[in-house]
């Protein structure tokens, strides 16, 4: 008696279907992957904002007015150390505001010098600019702001941009601003920004 053997194997049908399979699989995981870096990096934003609003906050302690643009360096070193970098600075976040953190100061709504402050930064996470951008408070629906006593003093900038023409910085990100009130925008401390010197 002959005895035949049966060829067992997956069709070329089957092997397309689990690769389909797979590769939707795979898609949805990058996804989501992806959103949570955006996330842990907003995280990262709102964190870095509350050290530097800590250390503007000690500052007024010490001098009974907030630091300077031109002035937040050598006011702030005290109290951070290490000025926050944004890991995508200079690129566009969500929204369309520029990634990076901002800083400007200037008089209150009452007259008193330097009285008031703003610090903002954009967000990736569409998420987190749809909820928390404009649930700060504050006329900025792209940037995440937080201020004391401001009323005309703004880091909100053609629409959440924040460039060299109009920050007082120097070159793309940060160093030396023109002026006491100009806007800077923070990327780590100056001297170990290569743009900046």
């Amino acid at each position: 008696m002959l005895h035949t053997q049966k060829k067992t194997g997956f069709t070329l049908i089957e092997l397309l279907v689990v690769i389909t399979i797979i590769g939707i699989l795979a898609t949805g995981a990058v996804t989501v992957y992806t959103s949570q870096i955006q996330k842990a990096r907003d995280t990262t934003r709102i964190r870095d904002v509350d050290a530097l609003k800590g250390a503007v906050e000690q500052v007024y302690q010490d001098d009974s007015e907030y630091p300077y643009a031109s002035e937040f360096v050598d006011k702030t070193n005290t109290y951070i150390k290490r000025l926050p970098t944004d890991q995508k600075h200079g690129q566009t976040c969500n929204g369309g505001g520029d990634c990076g953190y901002a800083y400007t100061a200037g008089d209150d709504e009452n007259g008193i010098e330097f009285g008031a402050y703003e610090i903002s930064t954009a967000f990736e996470n569409e998420g987190n600019t749809t909820k928390k951008a404009p649930g700060d408070g504050w006329t900025d629906d792209i940037r995440f702001e937080t201020w004391l006593s401001l009323d005309t003093l703004s880091t909100d900038l053609a629409g959440g941009s924040i460039t060299s023409e109009n920050s007082g910085a120097c070159t793309l990100s940060w160093g030396a601003a023109s002026s006491t009130t100009a806007l800077i925008v923070i990327n780590g401390n100056p001297g170990s920004n290569p743009e900046c010197g």
